[in-house]
């Protein structure tokens, strides 16, 4: 079910948009342990060095389960497109131990939290004092060894991002800019729908505004987080991650072709970024109606996805489609 979040004229008027050093240094984490993650990231994670930070990891690891609850207070919402990893640490460092003890309560009794969870949750409630302090060491020694190396690529997507959504804005108006983040992200009367296992929640916004901003880590995903006191804020995939990582080796069409058949290889190869239909069908030279039936195939097989964006319909590739085109 969607969650819609209904925004006021004030809260229209005060949409910004954001970027956070510490939200792609959690989302790193998630995905140096979470393997459905690192299709997309294969390159930097064969080339970080994830024992340096071990450690950290372990530390941070109950705080970011698979299922269950993260804490608000480890991912402070950035002032504005400029905040530097000091700020978020320092935030962090700064939250109220009352709000520290109460968030981690709540992961605490998460239906989903696993048992591993909740006992290292429990050790962090013993001394909460303490464990803020462990925990903001963790968050910066995973930022060095995970993210600092390569946080100037990642930040100058990032801004290319906003800026192409300030640009968007300028020419389409806001609807086109958030119909335009993400397919399960949709804007209609004052209501921003937002998709995904929220149990057909409604959220009035009331005068807090909206932050926008986008992700390097959590691509293809998108992530709301809407509870007081934070500021609501929607996390959406950032355009061009496919080029932010050194490419590995390249699987041929005619390899594939064994696996696929030629057509369907040369299309999966082709989708080097999201494309429509025709487009396509030009770059690999096929008839659109043999385009779009290759194009179904490669749907039901799990390695492509489809979205509507006005008249046409664009494909891109999957984590599964992505591995096998080698990119």
């Amino acid at each position: 079910m969607a969650l819609d979040l209904r925004l006021g004229p004030v809260d229209v008027t005060g949409i910004r948009f954001a970027r956070s050093p510490m939200w792609e240094t959690m989302e790193a984490t998630r995905t140096v342990r979470e393997p459905l993650r690192q299709a997309y990231h294969l390159s930097w994670l064969r080339a970080v060095d994830v024992d340096a930070c071990a450690d950290a990891l372990a530390v941070l690891e109950p705080l970011t389960p698979r299922g269950g609850n993260q804490p608000d207070f480890l991912i402070p919402i950035p002032s504005g497109p400029t905040t530097t990893i000091e700020d978020d640490l320092a935030a962090v460092a700064a939250i109220p131990i009352d709000i520290v003890v109460a968030e981690l309560e709540r992961s605490l009794h998460a239906p989903q939290a696993s048992d591993q969870v909740r006992a290292g949750v429990r050790a962090l409630l013993a001394d909460p004092g303490h464990s803020l302090e462990r925990i903001v060491a963790a968050q910066r020694s995973c930022w060095d060894h995970l993210v600092r190396p390569y946080w100037p690529a990642i930040d100058d997507l990032l801004a290319a991002d906003i800026a192409h959504r300030a640009a968007q804005l300028a020419s389409g108006g806001l609807a086109a800019v958030i119909d335009g983040l993400h397919p399960s992200i949709s804007w209609s009367d004052g209501v921003l729908v937002f998709g995904g296992n929220y149990h057909g929640a409604t959220d009035e916004v009331r005068g807090r505004g909206l932050v926008l901003m986008p992700g390097v880590f959590t691509w293809p995903h998108t992530v709301a987080a809407t509870d007081p006191p934070w500021q609501p804020t929607v996390v959406y995939p950032a355009r061009g991650v496919g080029t932010l990582w050194p490419p590995g080796s390249r699987r041929t069409p005619g390899a594939l072709g064994e696996l696929l058949g030629a057509s369907r290889a040369r299309l999966l190869v082709a989708l080097d970024e999201e494309a429509s239909t025709s487009v396509l069908a030009r770059r690999v030279g096929l008839g659109l109606p043999t385009t779009s039936e290759h194009l179904r195939v490669l749907r039901a097989a799990g390695l492509v996805t489809a979205r509507r964006a006005g008249r046409e319909v664009r494909h891109r590739r999957t984590a599964l489609g992505a591995a096998l085109a080698g990119a």
